[in-house]
């Protein structure tokens, strides 16, 4: 400061009885400023510190934000994919479809990651989005996940709308502060006066066939649980990839909110959930209008003898062992696709339990830290009285080859578990 006074005064934009005033100045106003600030009302309550940590919903949660712009090009990318977009597609494909929905509606949606681009993405969840909408809207980023996510925030402080994406679940640990310290605390630090609004693609689970190791696979969601005002979505088959993808974007733009969107790898290709060619887990691209709303699950079948609430993977495994226990144990369940991982909606998983006679939790991840220790705890606070069983993964980091399924929740495990906890229903119908 004082070589820079010195430089002022040598150049004779002013003198050193004017700067001196100027420091003055300043202090004083300072002085009053942080009076004016110690008079302000400080947070008393549980409910006026949860509004700062994540606002209610409100519409346009800042005024004066850049509104939603086509993009020029939009009509004509999304008519060259009418015909792909009328067909079943797999997740990953679904994903590409969908962001370039989003980017052909709103120029302000952003994309950018490690080999995004011209790659189109490892898994092709990418695929032709940079050759539709260039290299200015689709950045293919450094190999550092500090920049992508730092990236995100500087675009969301400009008005973007960002979505990143970390390649694997488990490189996000090279950069989890600038989510946890920065882009989802702003709202909590400027008491809900700024956000910084972004979802963020995460390829991540286990269940990978051929590839892997815990350097490409993770099972634990446990730093993103515990980050207040987080959101996480997690699709389980293509349909709800594009309608969980396009409200966890609503929520990013209109309330302001950091979403994480983690897309189980080993589900990104696979169309079929029984046998092959029956396309249940591919779907065209639902209407435009379809989203899955925040924090709603879906529900699959109306069995009331064991209710399994499970996410992911574990729902596509959930699903095919429920026709293994109505077959050949008349074991009859009901698949509660949570979807929205955080919060959790404990009124809704309650209330899609009611009327079975137990509760089965089929959780991929670590039995530590893991989100079916807050479904139990939920359950059993809200007065749950059916029993209540878990199915988790090893507290192992993922090994490679076969070994990585040695540590994992798999169908027979499912169908195991449901017949223990119906146990009248163990012979064949």
């Amino acid at each position: 400061l004082l070589h820079f006074a010195r430089q002022v005064v040598d150049s004779g934009a002013a003198s050193a009885d004017d700067l001196l005033a100027l420091d003055a100045q300043t202090e004083s106003r300072l002085a009053r400023m942080a009076e004016d600030a110690c008079a302000r009302p400080k947070l008393t309550t549980v409910d006026e510190i949860a509004r700062a940590v994540a606002p209610p919903p409100q519409g346009r949660w800042r005024d004066g934000r850049p509104a939603a712009r086509p993009d020029g090009r939009g009509a004509e990318v999304l008519k060259a994919d009418a015909k792909t977009r009328q067909a079943p597609q797999h997740m990953s494909r679904m994903i590409s479809l969908t962001l370039a929905e989003l980017m052909a509606r709103d120029d302000r949606v952003v994309v950018f990651g490690e080999d995004v681009g011209r790659k189109g993405g490892v898994y092709g969840a990418t695929v032709k989005l940079q050759a539709a909408f260039g290299p200015r809207r689709v950045i293919d980023t450094l190999l550092d996940e500090q920049t992508i996510l730092g990236f995100a925030i500087g675009l969301a402080h400009n008005g973007f709308l960002p979505i990143p994406e970390i390649q694997f679940l488990a490189y996000v640990h090279n950069a989890e502060d600038q989510i946890r310290g920065e882009a989802a605390t702003l709202s909590f630090f400027s008491n809900g006066q700024f956000a910084n609004p972004m979802v963020i693609r995460v390829a991540g689970l286990a269940y990978q066939r051929g590839f892997g190791g815990h350097f490409h696979n993770d099972n634990s969601l446990a730093v993103f649980r515990d980050i207040p005002g987080l959101i996480v979505a997690c699709p389980s088959n293509a349909a709800d990839a594009a309608r969980l993808l396009r409200e966890s974007v609503r929520l990013a733009d209109e309330d302001g909110r950091v979403v994480v969107f983690l897309e189980p790898i080993a589900l990104y290709g696979v169309k079929d959930l029984h046998d092959d060619g029956d396309g249940l887990l591919a779907a065209p691209v639902p209407a435009d209008d379809d989203r899955a709303a925040f924090g709603d699950p879906a529900v699959y079948g109306q069995g009331k003898d064991v209710a399994i609430v499970t996410y992911g993977n574990g729902c596509h495994l959930s699903r095919r062992a429920a026709k293994t226990l109505f077959e050949a144990h008349g074991v009859d369940v009901r698949v509660i696709d949570l979807r929205w991982l955080k919060p959790l909606n404990h009124g809704a998983i309650v209330d899609a339990t009611k009327g079975c006679g137990a509760i089965l939790i089929v959780d991929e991840c670590r039995g530590a830290a893991s989100p079916s220790e807050e479904i139990i705890t939920g359950l059993v606070e809200r007065g749950a009285r059916a029993p209540i069983k878990r199915i988790v993964g090893a507290d192992s980091f993922i090994p490679l080859g076969a070994a990585a399924y040695a540590v994992l929740p798999s169908e027979a495990d499912i169908v195991a578990a449901a017949v223990s906890l119906a146990p009248t229903k163990s012979a064949a119908p």
